[in-house]
């Protein structure tokens, strides 16, 4: 070998580096512990909020939610050396990107729904269950397990997880807890239905652009109609998105 011993060790190294640790280790803790951004159809979890050693495989949930991004870093507190590398090499003209996640585009007051806006909630769609959560689910569990009879408060303690969790995750045990849940509380048992009826529009009618849009409308006009005071302004909130102007940059 050109560099001899040491060159083969380090060439050895390399090939195993990623195999082992990316197939092997994430893939066993990368989908058992760790923190999740998007609630993607796996159980895939970001390890760290860095991905520096393993090729960027560190930010599993976010791989798994755009597996064709560059750029394996989210939130503004994550960090993907990965992406540092291919900005640096792009500067330099030596790369060029092709791929990252989409980035919501919003339009302040925008009142009207319309096929920009189905097609930006479509692109945009598991940031925008990451904001259901954060602007609907959230702020209704604390006020439920406030008002909630003591004996009946140990049912909404995983509240916030379980009512955000993507289905096919859940197994009978949290069907069931939920169950009991909804039982207690009117308002989280609307929000809870919204959430899947939010989901299943773009399951259901994301190969017809204006039967996509026509559901947004209804899910959209029963939102703003529940009473419920977060869901309402969500519903607002969606409006708001549109398509990125061409000739702005990501």
């Amino acid at each position: 070998a050109l560099f001899g011993v040491l060159g083969m060790t380090v060439w050895a190294v390399q090939m195993m580096w990623i195999p082992v640790w990316a197939a092997g280790v994430i893939n066993g803790l990368g989908h058992a512990v760790g923190y999740r951004n998007f609630e993607c159809r796996d159980a895939a979890t970001n390890l760290v909020p860095w991905g520096i050693l393993i090729g960027g495989e560190e930010l599993h949930n976010n791989h798994h939610t755009y597996p064709n991004s560059a750029k394996l870093s989210v939130k503004k507190w994550e960090f993907d050396m990965g992406w540092a590398w291919i900005k640096l090499f792009s500067f330099f003209g030596l790369a060029q990107v092709q791929r990252v996640a989409p980035i919501a585009h919003r339009v302040e007051g925008k009142r009207n729904l319309d096929m920009d806006t189905a097609m930006a909630i479509l692109n945009n769609r598991f940031q925008i269950m990451a904001q259901y959560r954060k602007l609907v689910i959230v702020p209704l569990v604390k006020q439920e397990m406030a008002k909630a009879d003591e004996s009946v408060r140990h049912l909404f303690r995983r509240a916030k997880r379980l009512l955000s969790r993507e289905p096919s995750l859940l197994e009978e045990q949290h069907h069931a807890h939920i169950a009991d849940m909804l039982a207690q509380s009117q308002a989280l048992k609307v929000i809870y239905e919204k959430r899947l009826a939010l989901q299943q529009i773009w399951v259901k009618t994301s190969s017809n652009g204006h039967d996509m849009l026509e559901a947004i409308k209804q899910w959209v006009h029963e939102a703003e109609a529940s009473g419920i005071q977060s869901l309402r302004e969500f519903a607002e909130q969606l409006k708001t998105y549109s398509l990125r102007p061409s000739s702005a940059t990501a």
